[in-house]
C-alpha cells in the first residue's frame, strides 16, 4: 500500500495509507515554530522545513522548562506554607507568628494604625492530656486554633506560641475594642465543646493583652502580654479560692 508523506506530498510505499493532515493539525504543527521565529527574529524566507523542525524542538524544550518552573514554584509555596504553620493547629507556628507581628510593629510605626497583641494560656489542658491522652490534647489544640481563626478576621494574625499557648494580633482596632474582642475569644474557648472519640472535652483560657506601639520588638510585646496573662491567671485563682 501507499501513504502520502505530509512533508513532501509524494506517495511512498508503506503499510498504511495516510491522508493530508487537517488544517487544525497543520496549525498545531507550525504554531510553535512561528512563535519561536517571532521571538528570535527569524525572517520568513529562512523558514525551511529543517529550521521549522529545529524551532519546534526548541519551543518544546521551552514549554517543558516552563512547566518544570511552575511545578517547582508550587512545591516551594507548599513547603513555605508547611514551614510557617503549626503541626497541630491550623495557625501560624511561633516563628511565623513573631515574623508577622514584627511586620505589624513596622506598620504601626510607619502608618500610626492601632493594633494589639493578645496572649492566651489554656487552663485545664494538662488534665486533658493526663486523663485522656495526648491524642485528645492534640484534638483540643486543633479545635482551639480553628475557633480562634473562626472568630477573627483574615487581616488578624493567629499563632500557636508553644505548648498550650496561643497569640492573636488584632489590627486596626482600638485598645478598648481589642479588650472586648479578647474577652469574646476567651469566652468562645471556654464555652465550646470539642468532640474526640465520643468524649466532650473543654478548657478555658487566661489571657494578657498589650497595645502595639511601634516602639517595642515583637519579642518584647509577647513578653509584656505574657506578664499580663500571668496576672490574669493569678486573679482568676484568687477568685476561685
Amino acid at each position: 500500500m501507499k501513504f502520502l508523506s505530509i512533508f513532501s506530498g509524494r506517495e511512498t510505499e508503506g503499510e498504511v495509507e495516510a491522508s493530508e493532515p487537517s488544517a487544525e493539525a497543520r496549525r498545531k504543527m507550525v504554531e510553535p515554530a512561528i512563535r519561536a521565529a517571532k521571538l528570535l527574529g527569524v525572517p520568513g524566507a529562512h523558514m525551511t522545513r529543517e529550521v521549522r523542525a529545529a524551532l519546534n524542538a526548541l519551543m518544546g524544550e521551552v514549554d517543558a522548562l516552563r512547566d518544570e518552573i511552575d511545578d517547582t514554584k508550587a512545591k516551594l509555596a507548599e513547603a513555605e506554607s508547611q514551614a510557617d504553620h503549626d503541626p497541630l493547629a491550623p495557625v501560624y507556628n511561633r516563628r511565623a507568628f513573631m515574623r508577622e507581628t514584627g511586620r505589624v510593629v513596622a506598620m504601626v510605626k510607619r502608618h500610626e494604625v492601632e493594633a494589639s497583641l493578645i496572649f492566651f494560656d489554656l487552663n485545664g489542658f494538662k488534665d486533658v492530656n493526663d486523663t485522656h491522652g495526648h491524642a485528645a490534647g492534640d484534638a483540643v489544640l486543633r479545635a482551639i486554633g480553628e475557633s480562634l481563626l473562626k472568630h477573627t478576621r483574615e487581616t488578624d494574625i493567629v499563632g500557636r506560641i508553644g505548648g498550650d499557648e496561643f497569640g492573636v494580633v488584632l489590627t486596626h482596632v482600638s485598645p478598648e475594642a481589642a479588650k472586648v474582642k479578647a474577652e469574646a475569644l476567651a469566652a468562645a474557648i471556654r464555652t465550646e465543646r470539642h468532640l474526640h472519640e465520643g468524649l466532650q472535652l473543654s478548657v478555658s483560657a487566661s489571657y494578657g493583652m498589650t497595645r502595639i506601639d511601634g516602639k517595642d520588638s515583637a519579642e518584647r510585646l509577647l513578653a509584656r502580654a505574657d506578664e499580663a496573662m500571668y496576672a490574669d491567671k493569678a486573679l482568676n485563682r484568687r477568685a476561685r479560692a
